[in-house]
């Protein structure tokens, strides 16, 4: 029997996630859109969000208060809107990544070990998505760049310092993602691309994770975690 799920924020992302989740016989038993109420999580047994940054931690504490797993990829949260997401994780099982993609979780699999071999090259990341998308940059973005170093730069103006990592983004037309990592040398670069042509590739992950979280009782848990559940080595 598969996990009943709500789904908290309706637009394209979530749309999208519905989509994927019926073909997959995932029973989704409420929506949540923006200004509804949240009972219908009281019926659920995972939540799933795709939704606006404010929507994110009244359905979470909504959620905990019931025992229910919450799962979400809602980005543009501040750093104290994220410290209270890890405290409600100690009560429930809560998952969260930028992005569920599969590309992207072996991307990251990839930078962590090339890193240690190019620690003396600069490192950029740049970003393209959609003439609608709320923040920039992307959360996926600033997830690369805090695996090549602590210091990120975003819209850097001036010259790079030492060990800094620079962040640079670019909105318009219907791009739904495209995420390209350089590594640069004295006389050479690496490029590492990944591009999205649908959020079909984003909504394949939710499953996974649903399925991930569904065994855990609490913690705040990422898309890599979840990577384990498809063949091949999980990053951890």
């Amino acid at each position: 029997m598969k996990p009943k799920v709500v789904l908290v924020g309706y637009g394209r992302m979530g749309k999208e996630v519905h989509s994927v989740l019926r073909e997959r016989g995932y029973p989704v038993v409420g929506i949540v859109e923006r200004g509804g109420g949240l009972e219908a999580i009281d019926g659920a047994d995972v939540v799933v969000e795709f939704a606006l940054p404010e929507a994110t931690l009244p359905a979470l504490r909504y959620a905990a208060e019931r025992g229910k797993r919450y799962v979400f990829g809602t980005t543009g949260h501040t750093p104290e809107q994220m410290e209270e997401v890890r405290k409600i994780s100690e009560r429930t099982a809560v998952l969260y990544s930028p992005n569920f993609s599969r590309g992207i979780a072996v991307l990251k699999l990839v930078l962590r070990r090339v890193l240690p071999l190019l620690e003396d090259w600069d490192r950029e990341v740049f970003e393209i998505h959609h003439r609608w998308k709320k923040d920039a940059p992307s959360g996926t973005a600033l997830a690369l760049a805090r695996i090549l170093g602590e210091e990120i730069n975003v819209n850097r103006r001036g010259p790079r310092k030492e060990g800094e990592v620079g962040v640079a983004s670019v909105r318009g037309g219907d791009v739904f993602g495209e995420h390209t990592v350089f590594f640069f040398g004295e006389g050479e670069r690496l490029e590492f691309t990944h591009r999205l042509t649908s959020r079909r590739a984003l909504a394949l992950g939710v499953p996974p994770a649903i399925d991930f979280i569904m065994g855990k009782d609490r913690g705040l848990y990422t898309f890599d975690d979840v990577l384990g559940a498809y063949p091949g080595e999980s990053p951890q």
